[in-house]
């Protein structure tokens, strides 16, 4: 009977070892012990095996990820999903119900928490956009100081902790009744960067949240559009003029009817027929930030209107360049426009 059925010892295969020592092959040793030269070879050859066999038995893991063929097809997913998403937020749609006149308060940077925030007049503005009728609002970001790395000493100089920060920016967002459209985040928003994820985590209301910049259209029944440019800051700069960054955008960047920008502390609006007919507003909020000793420090006029501007969108003067934006730098003065054109234009 061959070794296969029965089991091997491992005194047959030492013997086996032993033989083919002693007789030099497989072949002379089967010879000179009488036994088939197969049975002698499987106790040889099993010997050998059982030689080269690990003492000690070390646990088999399995892999800790799946195989490179399936990450990069969960990678390709992935970025299709990104690109789509990158896509979707350029020009994205806001739509309007109706033909009536609306408002849009551009607010200017915050900065609740600060010291030198102007709470009067931001609860003053609060109210305002909160009572009156068809009027919306886009924080430009900055919503908080939000001090971080070696700038996070100045909070020793607020009456605020940064947890009392979040509390304000949470009434903001959630309990101001300020009908939001859009929400940016800043340059202090993300200065310590679980700030703008908290914000973006209590968002219920899903209000669009979006880093530095937005481009979104105004949708109205009957295909009119007001398209709005709205960014943190806008690339460019001159000492000259609070609306560089808004012209060269007009110039050189994306076709819109309002290009607006915060963060530089100061204000300034303009309306221009562009050469291809359009009328565009260039606009900048000056924020809430009124007592402000870098300003102080570097001898920077500290100005004291402009804290956010309003837009009145009028959908049925789309013909008429001039009547369909008007921009105000008073907020008081443009909810009483507002409510006066909505007589007006009716629904």
């Amino acid at each position: 009977m061959s070794d296969t059925w029965s089991p091997l010892t491992d005194d047959d295969m030492d013997d086996a070892v032993a033989a083919v020592d002693i007789h030099g092959s497989v072949a002379a040793a089967a010879r000179a012990l009488g036994m088939p030269r197969k049975t002698l070879s499987n106790r040889y050859n099993r010997a050998l095996e059982r030689e080269t066999e690990p003492k000690v038995m070390l646990p088999e893991f399995p892999d800790d990820d799946i195989d490179a063929e399936q990450i990069l097809d969960t990678m390709e997913k992935r970025f299709k999903q990104r690109s789509e998403h990158t896509r979707s937020m350029h020009w994205f749609p806001i739509k309007f119900k109706t033909s009536e006149p609306i408002g849009v308060v551009v607010v200017g940077d915050p900065h609740l928490g600060s010291n030198g925030c102007n709470i009067p007049l931001l609860r003053q503005h609060v109210k305002l956009m909160s009572e009156t009728p068809n009027c919306y609002a886009v924080n430009i970001g900055d919503t908080a100081d939000n001090w971080g790395g070696r700038l996070v000493r100045l909070y020793a100089e607020n009456d605020v902790s940064r947890s009392t920060e979040r509390r304000l920016a949470r009434w903001f967002l959630e309990d101001s009744n300020v009908p939001w459209l859009v929400w940016l985040m800043g340059n202090h928003d993300e200065m310590e960067p679980s700030f703008s994820t908290y914000l973006k985590t209590i968002n219920a209301q899903m209000i669009p949240m979006l880093d530095w910049r937005a481009r979104f259209r105004l949708v109205f029944p009957g295909g009119v559009e007001a398209r709005v440019d709205a960014a943190h800051n806008h690339k460019g700069h001159s000492m000259w003029n609070e609306l560089h960054g808004q012209e060269r955008a007009a110039n050189m960047d994306e076709d819109a009817d309002i290009f607006v920008a915060g963060h530089h502390h100061t204000w300034a609006l303009k309306q221009k027929e562009m050469p291809d007919g359009r009328v565009v507003h260039l606009a900048r909020a000056r924020g809430y930030k009124y007592i402000d000793d870098h300003a102080h420090r570097h001898g920077f006029h500290e100005q004291q209107y402009g804290a956010s501007v309003m837009f009145v969108i009028r959908p049925k003067m789309q013909d008429n360049q001039i009547k369909f934006i008007r921009s105000f730098a008073d907020i008081e003065d443009g909810c009483d426009y507002l409510k006066i054109v909505q007589k007006r234009d009716g629904a």
